[in-house]
């Protein structure tokens, strides 16, 4: 039996949080062949509560596994979890004492993570039970993996390979539990049934004419980015993350075109080249055993044998190679869009691309496999399922100041689960606690806001559209970016109005299903509560998303370089996955800014080494639109001197063709803020001197 991905009306694999596709403790775990339960003699608190049994409601049993390799993601008990989601609030909310008083990782840990003993203690139990250990100094979580055996025993039941919707998926076929007690409030990864995706489109005709999409010197001009580079605030000296969903191409001499060289990066020296455009460079940091020992060294040597999975990633490899990771390594285009849209708008910052693989993954469907494993067919994971390391990774190195992500799924759908103990529906997942360490970092995190409209979600038993919105874009502590239609020429001159980007604007292939991401989390979510600074700007009851926008419709979309040394060419693509790059470059441009004029505006007095973070975007793009005062300064422009309102478009969708008609009400753009654009598509150049109050051509 061949395994089947699930795809999820924007296309790819999915990341793990809490509970992959889904969470909470109400969910009922299908019955195993036998109808037998391994729980009659487990004391209750070695019982692993919370592994996303949820997302089993409605699958079918299908048949055993055998030999695979299986990995997971263990959230260790956090010493004051409530503390931490206050102070990210408090961090980003102007009028408490607390506001940009930005911490390290040692000082996240310390305040409030897993205490050294639980942390160790937990790290230890897996170790002896013969699995990899990858561990950060902020000790939120912990990534075990190992072979199928060896899972088992830890985990305390066995795998089986389960069906729902049509997708086959690895997951334990007894209620998982410990053989000690340990301090885990969750486990992500054990059930495989998942739903985050990318949001990347390649349109089926070309881009407003042109075969290729914008070029960044179309862009630049059209959002004013000429304007921040006329006074050299092009992200120079700032740190521009990306959370990587697939690999880049870093090698120097791999194919028939021959050396890369340059910019770190294949297929962006190509991109530069193609357009003349200049670029940043882009160093691939991977996910490596060294986080492993510096979490559990500070603990007190160790006395057990740990290593870690993760690896350093395999070369890129011909699109059309047929194998299992590490031998065949395509690429995913999404990274190559991130990189692309990030290096040549913020071309004098530096961009990590994060990037792990871990070889002992191999229980979901990347690729055919070499992985031992009976049915289905897997490989070894690398990216976007591997994506909470990879964030883990960015927390515990400290070096961004802004951070790009671009993918997500359905908001209840990705494993909220209120392991922490609080009132509030936000306050339970890891992926929630995650967001809530970098902004008290001080990193400003844009997430694309979806491609589905106002239908992020679908039915468990239909597999049909759904009314919600998209995590991670909706957490309070990160930036949500939608996607408008922006008809230009090649000189960036608008040739048309810009509207939403919603099924009335987009034609061919797609039709009704690609739209701005956009809504509320009262309406099919979970009500997450809005956050300060967005309820006292728009009256929000809870939050709405999108905040901004940029390019998302690909008949609008932008070019792209993949697979260049395969004789690759630029093409056109879309989504919201464009704008969350562009406008993370734009933000690194203006901490550039900050940081050739420390003290005014906004921008802090000073730095901490290359650190000129304000924390998240989010609270200074509202007070723009309010015209509201933080830290004693007023923005020296108008809303609508800093931002094209978006007023005409909405984001409704519709059910594929064979499904009845059944259009999902959306939202309607129009004057201030909607649920469609946000706040509106903001000019680089007049945003800077927002925020600095200096004049910029």
């Amino acid at each position: 039996m061949k395994s089947r991905l699930i795809w999820a009306a924007g296309a790819f694999l999915a990341i793990t949080l809490v509970a992959c596709g889904g969470g909470g403790k109400g969910g009922a775990l299908p019955a195993t062949p036998n109808g037998s339960s391994d729980l009659a003699n487990v004391p209750p608190q070695l019982i692993v509560q919370d592994y996303g049994q949820a997302a089993m409601s409605g699958a079918v049993y299908v048949g055993p596994v055998s030999n695979a390799s299986l990995s997971a993601n263990v959230l260790v008990h956090q010493s004051n979890a409530q503390a931490l989601m206050t102070y990210a609030q408090e961090v980003q909310d102007p009028s408490s004492p607390n506001f940009r008083h930005f911490l390290t990782p040692t000082q996240i840990a310390a305040q409030f993570g897993a205490s050294q003993s639980d942390y160790q203690k937990t790290a230890q139990y897996f170790a002896n039970n013969g699995l990899a250990v990858a561990g950060w100094p902020q000790r939120l979580l912990l990534t075990v993996s190992g072979p199928q055996a060896n899972m088992q025993k830890a985990f305390g039941t066995t795998f089986g390979i389960y069906q729902k919707n049509g997708v086959d998926f690895i997951a334990p076929m007894t209620q998982p539990h410990f053989q000690v007690q340990l301090a885990v409030d969750a486990v992500g990864g054990l059930v495989r049934y998942r739903t985050m995706h990318t949001y990347i489109i390649t349109p089926p005709r070309g881009a407003n004419g042109y075969s290729v999409g914008y070029s960044p010197s179309t862009v630049r001009a059209a959002f004013d980015f000429d304007g921040a580079y006329s006074d050299n605030y092009n992200g120079t000296g700032i740190h521009l993350g990306i959370i990587g969903t697939g690999p880049i191409d870093t090698n120097t001499a791999n194919g028939a075109i021959g050396s890369c060289g340059g910019h770190g990066d294949c297929d962006l020296n190509a991109f530069a080249a193609a357009t003349n455009a200049s670029v940043a460079t882009v160093t691939e940091v991977a996910v490596s055993p060294s986080p492993v020992a510096t979490a559990l060294a500070t603990i007190g040597n160790p006395q057990f044998p740990y290593s870690s999975a993760f690896e350093a990633p395999p070369p890129v490899t011909s699109p059309t190679c047929a194998g299992s990771l590490p031998a065949c390594n395509p690429e995913d285009g999404e990274a190559q869009l991130d990189t692309q849209q990030a290096a040549s708008l913020a071309p004098g910052s530096n961009v990590w691309f994060y990037l792990a693989y871990n070889a002992a993954d191999c229980s979901s469907v990347s690729f055919p496999s070499t992985c031992p494993s009976s049915a289905p067919d897997y490989g070894p994971e690398i990216g976007l399922v591997e994506s909470d390391p990879e964030i883990m990774q960015a927390i515990a190195d400290d070096k961004v100041d802004v951070l790009s992500l671009s993918y997500g799924g359905g908001e209840p759908q990705q494993g909220w689960t209120g392991v922490t103990g609080g009132t509030d529906p936000y306050e339970g997942s890891y992926s929630q606690l995650e967001f809530h360490e970098l902004a008290v970092e001080g990193v400003a995190v844009f997430v694309s806001s979806g491609d589905n409209g106002s239908a992020e979600c679908y039915s468990d038993t239909t597999y049909l559209a759904q009314q919600c919105v998209s995590y991670p874009a909706g957490d309070p502590s990160v930036t949500s970016v939608g996607g408008i239609t922006a008809p230009l020429n090649a000189y960036g001159q608008t040739t048309a109005p810009w509207v939403a980007w919603g099924i009335t604007t987009f034609e061919g292939g797609y039709g009704a299903l690609a739209g701005s991401g956009g809504g509320d989390s009262g309406t099919g979510g979970i009500g997450i509560t809005a956050p300060s600074w967005q309820e006292s700007a728009i009256g929000a009851t809870y939050r709405e998303q999108p905040d901004v926008s940029m390019i998302g419709d690909p008949s609008t979309g932008v070019a792209m370089m993949q697979n260049y040394e395969w004789s690759g060419t630029l093409g056109a693509i879309g989504g919201t996955s464009v704008a969350a790059p562009e406008m993370a470059a734009m933000w690194a441009d203006v901490l550039s800014a900050c940081k050739a004029n420390p003290g005014h505006g906004w921008c802090p007095n000073s730095g901490s080494g290359s650190y000129w973070r304000l924390g998240n975007a989010a609270p200074y793009l509202y007070a723009i639109y309010a015209h509201s005062q933080i830290n004693g300064y007023t923005p020296s422009l108008t809303y609508h001197d800093v931002f094209y309102d978006i007023v005409y478009g909405d984001n409704q969708m519709a059910n594929p063709t064979y499904a009845p008609a059944s259009p999902i009400p959306g939202a309607s753009a129009g004057p201030n803020y909607d649920e469609v654009s946000g706040i509106g598509v903001p000019f680089a150049g007049h945003l800077i001197q927002a925020v600095t109050g200096l004049t910029v051509p």
